[in-house]
């Protein structure tokens, strides 16, 4: 299984993550970490932590983060290293979540972030108004 974190400033992500569980129910591998109050290097330290807590089934990990060139993609992007299991992906939104939950199964690491990227695009959009 592809486990994600969703990591961003304040709680955004712990917000998010626990919608996605109220519309879906549990949902095993997601988690969600905020930067609030972490030095780049005790936020780094963190993201490599719950890379080491990884269940070892080599599915791969997702990085979901909310802004790119703040300290959470810095943190992500070294913690992860070059590692072809692992993918940060910036601009979080909940589409993204709910299309990672849906098809983290049987799609592998690299083809669903493709998948997800563009999900988030697709739901943004202007709704109305001019």
């Amino acid at each position: 299984m592809i486990r994600a974190l969703v990591m961003t400033h304040g709680d955004i992500g712990l917000e998010l993550v626990r919608v996605v569980k109220m519309i879906i129910g549990p949902v095993d591998g997601l988690t969600a970490m905020s930067n609030a109050g972490l030095s780049g290097p005790d936020l780094q330290a963190q993201v490599a932590g719950w890379l080491d807590d990884g269940d070892g089934d080599g599915g791969g990990e997702l990085i979901f983060i909310d802004d790119y060139g703040g300290s959470c993609a810095s943190a992500a992007l070294i913690a992860c290293g070059g590692d072809g299991c692992r993918a940060v992906i910036s601009g979080v939104n909940l589409a993204m979540l709910l299309g990672y939950v849906t098809w983290r199964e049987n799609t592998d690491n690299r083809e669903l972030a493709a998948k997800l990227v563009q999900k988030g695009r697709e739901a943004i959009t202007l709704v109305g108004g001019r």
